[in-house]
């Protein structure tokens, strides 16, 4: 490694109303370079989270993704993420949809 970033994590309280930030704690994003997919950095991204939500004392997560972008769904999916039924509009016709994932039965 030549120490040049492939990947970003982004996180913190959750922006929904409906949602409170003592229980729930909010994957905004996981991003990694196309030359890097494959390599286990968007898992290491994901296990950062699971220990950043779990260090907020949060016992679930949720993100949104964007409903066209099946492999980001896969990957969560592989993780134990489930959709909650929640979707919003977004770009191009195509809506975000929310998905959660109970943090204590994920042992990290």
């Amino acid at each position: 490694m030549d120490g040049t970033a492939v990947g970003l994590l982004t996180a913190g309280p959750p922006h929904y109303e409906d949602l409170d930030a003592s229980t729930y704690y909010e994957l905004y994003q996981i991003g990694v370079l196309a030359h890097a997919w494959g390599g286990g950095v968007g898992g290491a991204l994901y296990r950062e989270f699971v220990a950043l939500a779990s260090a907020a004392g949060c016992a679930e997560g949720v993100l949104e993704c964007w409903a066209s972008n099946t492999r980001a769904q896969r990957f969560y999916a592989r993780n134990g993420w489930r959709p909650d039924g929640a979707r919003r509009p977004g770009p191009l016709d195509h809506d975000y949809v929310r998905l959660r994932l109970k943090l204590v039965s994920h042992g990290f």
